[in-house]
């Protein structure tokens, strides 16, 4: 037990103190603190048990207390008892540059809230993300960041809105006053982006030099269901006599007719264009068949790509010609109806799309976007049920057009002209905007894009001022 593993406490001394802590969590109204999150949670509640109204906490936590499940409760304890939330974060490339803490390598956030008093409004869910190009390299400049900081916070929190931090005549990060859901506003470097993933939800396009476009998306949860968790379909249940999942993984072998195929991992030469075939097949395991056929009624073409490292793979999601079983690397989402499977497989993958999975993601890691596997249903895709019947038939046109194209990894978006043909052909001949107003826009901010620390995780592929 990590946590409680130090100065050589042995196991029955760390199970005690784990007890302890679960123990003393029950009683704490609204509790936050959470394992998986991490002691660093329950710090948390140790601080909302001490601090009084008016009284303000200040945090160095982890960067997935923006996004991590984990961290659900925390983030619903701020906004719940708290204003004036702040959280800074530095935009830089290599985990130990994105740090506040001296002694770590990993990503991490300040959060600053003051506790209600009894007379606050509380109807607000505003954050002020605040993000440093990098970090400060002394105490005199940390000290005076953290004025400027303070000063952009109280001239602007009546207006919201976004902008530059300066200090004299050198800008020194951003700010971008957004719900404390808008988790991707964390770590970017360029706000212009985040206005125009922000702005999809609204069901508006907002791209450089153009005025916003009306487009209809839909969050992926209004049109099917997400599969099951990895560890349902294979995995085990210690200390208990029936397997957790109903079936054992078996490669696949030529010449043999499989009964229920399985896309599990990621294989990077078979990941670079939009069709993938299954990799494993599944074996029922004695005495679990319902199981397995309740599995297998999950059973899809359509496949996202929950770990999506930005900075060396092409796809955020993926087609099968049959319907599989999705593992860990590739869970399904099924569709209500398949004829959209390959419309949302095309959208996912053009620059918008890639965009949206990397908005939604967990950016703990440079260069990947990992998400949860209960927020896939939150993506945005283009919506199916308000396009003719001709515009779904274009789409399949496109898609046979496309299915054995290569693309380059997704943070090449800017230089990858097979990446480009597929913008022009989603927004141009399916969609009908005007080629030469849209696609100079889109090219815009696939470079934008192509140029967050959080997308190119300090690869050379990035690109060069």
């Amino acid at each position: 037990m990590p946590a409680f593993a130090g100065f050589g406490t042995d196991k029955e001394d760390q199970r005690s103190m784990s007890d302890r802590l679960t123990t003393l969590t029950r009683k704490i109204p609204q509790a936050c603190g959470h394992g998986n999150a991490g002691l660093a949670s329950c710090f948390l509640d140790l601080a909302h048990i001490k601090v009084k109204p008016g009284g303000t906490i200040a945090f160095v936590l982890p960067f997935t207390v923006t996004i991590g499940t984990s961290w659900a409760k925390a983030r619903e304890l701020l906004i719940s008892n708290y204003k004036n939330i702040t959280i800074v974060a530095i935009a830089e490339s290599g985990s130990t540059d994105r740090a506040f803490s001296s002694d770590t390598g990993m990503a991490e956030v300040l959060v600053v809230a003051t506790r209600h008093q009894a007379d606050d409004n509380c109807d607000s869910n505003d954050v002020l993300f605040v993000n440093l190009y990098e970090r400060p390299s002394d105490p005199i400049k940390a000290v005076e960041q953290a004025r400027r900081i303070t000063v952009t916070a109280s001239k602007t929190s009546d207006s919201k809105g976004s902008g530059s931090i300066d200090m004299g005549e050198t800008q020194i990060g951003n700010f971008i006053w957004a719900d404390i859901q808008d988790v991707g506003c964390a770590g970017i470097t360029q706000i212009d982006l985040a206005a125009c993933v922000r702005s999809l939800v609204d069901g508006k396009l907002s791209l450089p030099r153009l005025k916003d476009i009306d487009i209809a998306l839909v969050k992926l949860g209004e049109l099917g269901d997400r599969g099951p968790y990895h560890m349902d379909i294979n995995g085990w249940q210690p200390d208990k006599e029936t397997p957790r999942g109903p079936f054992d993984l078996e490669k696949l072998t030529t010449g043999k007719s499989i009964a229920y195929p399985i896309l599990w991992k990621h294989t990077a030469r078979n990941e670079t264009n939009i069709v993938v075939a299954p990799d494993h097949e599944g074996v029922i395991r004695p005495g679990l068949k319902d199981k397995a056929l309740k599995i297998w009624d999950s059973a899809s073409r359509l496949h996202l790509n929950r770990d999506f490292q930005l900075n060396s793979q092409p796809l955020a999601a993926c087609f099968t010609d049959t319907p599989c079983i999705g593992g860990r690397a590739w869970p399904t989402f099924k569709l209500h109806n398949v004829n959209w499977d390959r419309l949302v497989a095309l959208w996912l993958n053009t620059t918008l799309g890639l965009i949206s999975f990397w908005w939604a993601g967990s950016l703990q890691q440079q260069g990947r976007a990992m998400v949860a596997i209960s927020r896939l249903s939150e993506l945005m895709t283009l919506d199916p049920r308000a396009l003719t019947d001709s515009q779904l038939t274009v789409a399949d046109e496109i898609f046979d057009q496309f299915r054995s194209t290569e693309f380059l990894p997704a943070n090449e978006a800017w230089s990858d002209d097979n990446r480009r043909k597929l913008d022009e052909a989603v927004f141009v001949d399916l969609l009908g905007f005007d080629r030469d107003q849209i696609m100079p826009s889109l090219a815009i901010l696939r470079d934008q894009w192509c140029r967050e620390p959080s997308v190119h995780g300090g690869k050379p592929t990035r690109p060069q001022n």
